[in-house]
């Protein structure tokens, strides 16, 4: 995997995670249809994001553009344990 294929699944998480939040925004998104992660400051990964995504496109499939403008500045994990890995 390239650098932005993990990018685009982190995105795609994190925006996952936004629409169970934000139901309005689910509730506009049409079956089926294909999601294009727009990042702001982020011109490279948009354009390889859309090349790919429009390259894989479904005959007479939606497309929806989501332009994330900002970043939560913490994480969302709550609280953790770390256990020491076997080696």
């Amino acid at each position: 995997m390239n650098d932005y294929t993990n990018f685009v699944a982190m995105v795609s998480t994190e925006f996952h995670r936004y629409l169970m939040e934000n139901e309005e925004f689910a509730e506009k998104i049409p079956t089926n249809a294909l999601v294009i992660f727009q990042i702001e400051g982020e011109d490279d990964f948009n354009n390889w994001h859309k090349e790919t995504s429009l390259k894989n496109r479904e005959s007479d499939q939606p497309v929806v553009l989501v332009n994330v403008k900002r970043w939560r500045k913490h994480s969302s994990i709550e609280e953790l344990n770390l256990a020491e890995a076997t080696r």
